[in-house]
């Protein structure tokens, strides 16, 4: 925003959120490198502008589905920083460090999903499914096949 003669130039702020939608957009193309720019573009028009923890979570899963967990983690983080305790934003930031390589931390994030909490009631069939993923992951295994993103993409 600007400030001009008292009055609030509220164009920077439309255009940062244009960005934010833009990127929305890209995600759900599958251009994620490009989602990943108009994120910036958005946080660089205003300064001021809080991207919510659901906008995160939506750049971090999609960019975590489609090949690209290092270049998301940062939306990672964000999300779950900004999730108010939530655990859903947990998950995808579980496959990125999982990818990414950092297993404990990708355990870490697993077993949060995974545990109920009075704010969180995970479904069974995908609580299940992220204990089987702790457990090949404390094998040393990497659970995260191509078919396995592929069937996450499709959920």
């Amino acid at each position: 925003m600007v400030i001009k003669g008292g009055k609030v130039v509220v164009e920077t702020l439309i255009a940062a959120i244009a960005a934010l939608r833009e990127g929305g957009n890209l995600v759900q193309q599958g251009r994620i490198p490009e989602a990943i720019q108009a994120f910036a573009r958005a946080e660089g028009l205003d300064s001021r502008l809080r991207v919510d923890f659901r906008r995160w979570a939506t750049l971090c899963r999609g960019g975590v589905l489609r090949g690209f967990p290092a270049e998301v983690m940062t939306a990672c983080e964000r999300s779950v920083a900004l999730s108010g305790g939530r655990a859903w934003p947990r998950s995808s930031r579980g496959i990125a460090r999982a990818l990414t390589g950092d297993v404990d931390g990708a355990i870490e994030d697993f077993e949060a999903w995974a545990t109920p909490a009075p704010n969180w009631i995970p479904g069974e069939r995908r609580r299940v499914q992220r204990l089987e993923w702790i457990a090949v992951l404390r094998r040393g295994e990497n659970p995260f096949t191509a078919e396995l993103l592929q069937s996450l993409r499709e959920q």
